[in-house]
């Protein structure tokens, strides 16, 4: 699977079987401890071989949206950050136990608008056989499947071109 999509408030442990539904829930989890409010929902993507990207939605509190609205935003952004250095190691390790691979770094951002936070893990590479499905795969199929119909379609339509030539000069 390349991606999953789980509620803020899904973090149930029954995830066992999906190891990106179960990054999202228990980072959502997470967040609901330690900041008092988790995120409305929580999606993860592989984003190639040994990067996953975690996207938080609508998960700032109406603390944050109050000081934003007094217009305190360099502050809120400074207080996220500092909530997603203190949740890294947490992080990390929920990562590590559902992807049974070793993380080497967290990305960490926010944004105001939309209210999105994103955390993005660079993960040691893993042998071959072990390596994620990713849509990059997909795309790279599909860019290739459509390039050998426009090829053959170019040759259709130059057969064709030729064809018309010839029986316009035999009249």
């Amino acid at each position: 699977m390349d991606s999953a999509r789980s509620p803020g408030l899904a973090s149930t442990g029954k995830f066992a079987a999906d190891p990106l539904a179960q990054i999202c829930g228990e980072m959502a989890g997470a967040f609901r401890r330690k900041w008092g409010r988790g995120p409305a929902n929580t999606t993860a993507h592989w984003a190639g071989p040994n990067v996953l990207v975690v996207l938080l939605h609508n998960g700032h509190t109406d603390h944050e949206k109050t000081i934003r609205a007094a217009g305190h935003i360099q502050q809120l952004l400074d207080g996220r950050q500092l909530l997603q250095q203190i949740l890294e190691d947490e992080l990390k390790a929920i990562v590590e136990s559902a992807t049974q691979r070793e993380v080497l770094t967290i990305l960490s951002a926010t944004r105001l608008d939309p209210d999105l936070s994103a955390e993005i893990f660079l993960l040691k590479p893993a042998p071959i056989t072990q390596h994620p499905p990713t849509v990059q795969r997909v795309d790279q199929a599909q860019t290739w499947a459509r390039g050998s119909r426009s090829d053959a379609q170019a040759i259709r339509a130059e057969a064709r071109q030729a064809r018309v030539k010839r029986d316009t000069l035999r009249k």
